[in-house]
């Protein structure tokens, strides 16, 4: 591998990093409707700022919980499957192209 291929490759993650927390997130229920991921806070009091799958897997972690992870990319969006047992946790991740509707509720 040359050099300059190696710097392009370097330089494009932090883009792709971005495009990826850029990505706006919600919380799947059962019949297609989204909240927002801050609802977690009723589970996870110390939620804190958490906004996308990727932060609240390493949020879990962080805390000594197993933790599985799943990400798939569909035609319509994103989904992010996580589950943490320990808490009884069983989360979908999505982007808005997979709602069918959007609760406000907190």
């Amino acid at each position: 591998m040359s050099l300059s291929w190696l710097l392009l490759a370097g330089l494009s993650l932090p883009g792709a990093a971005l495009a990826q927390a850029a990505e706006k997130w919600w919380l799947l229920a059962r019949h297609g409707e989204c909240a927002p991921v801050a609802s977690l806070k009723r589970k996870v009091p110390d939620l804190g700022n958490i906004q996308d799958p990727e932060a609240f897997t390493a949020f879990m972690r962080r805390k000594g919980f197993a933790v599985t992870s799943k990400r798939s990319k569909l035609p319509q969006g994103a989904m992010h499957e996580v589950t943490v047992p320990a808490q009884e946790l069983a989360l979908v991740f999505v982007t808005p192209g997979l709602c069918s509707e959007f609760s406000q509720k907190r």
